[in-house]
């Protein structure tokens, strides 16, 4: 499957929802991308056959394709690297295809944000957005070639957390977590994931 990053899609993300746009670029590849290999695996026997050569998947997307694959496809691809015995080698390391295709495209996709900062108007809807998190801060900071603007990405990103504590304190004062409003409560999960990264998505 074959997509690619956008600086529509991006620069709405940064927009529309609360965490990091990155980050949601990258769940949304992901998960269409573990769908398409799914199928894949369940109805394509050589494919199953090579995947499963590279010993499946790493820990985090096996932990994905459980979810998302029917039972029967679970076993019959685990049933499948049994046959094939990656394991059986001295170095076993498990490839995992879909991490070298979600890097990719991640790579892309910071590329495509560091580009969008390059306007005054982008760069101020950034401000106030809740900002991407901290691994694609460090990704940005490597592409990015003008020192001011380095440093400004990183106040910006100090400012962006310090700015939510006014939201936490008021939700603290509020005795019941429902009553509170869901866009406020959303903002846990943003913050979560402005610190952690993408893994933290499914929370």
């Amino acid at each position: 499957m074959k997509e690619n990053a956008s600086k529509e899609k991006l620069f709405w993300k940064m927009e529309n929802e609360s965490g990091c746009p990155v980050c949601s670029l990258l769940m949304d590849y992901e998960f269409n991308l573990l769908a398409n290999i799914q199928y894949d695996i369940t109805n394509d026997d050589s494919l199953r056959k090579q995947i499963a050569m590279g010993g499946g998947f790493c820990d985090f997307h096996f932990r994905q394709f459980k979810k998302i694959a029917n039972g029967k496809t679970n076993i019959v691809f685990l049933k499948t690297i049994i046959e094939v015995g990656p394991y059986k080698k001295e170095n076993f390391k498990i490839n995992c295809k879909i991490c070298e295709k979600v890097h990719e495209y991640e790579i892309a996709a910071v590329q495509i944000f560091t580009n969008l900062l390059s306007t005054v108007e982008t760069a101020a809807k950034f401000e106030q957005s809740n900002g991407i998190c901290f691994d694609h801060l460090k990704m940005a900071n490597n592409f990015i070639k003008d020192v001011a603007l380095r440093t400004w990405l990183g106040r910006t990103h100090i400012y962006q957390i310090e700015r939510m504590k006014e939201d936490f304190v008021y939700m603290n004062g509020i005795s019941s977590f429902y009553e509170i409003d869901r866009e406020k409560r959303g903002l846990i999960n943003a913050l979560i994931q402005k610190l952690t990264g993408r893994k933290s998505g499914g929370l």
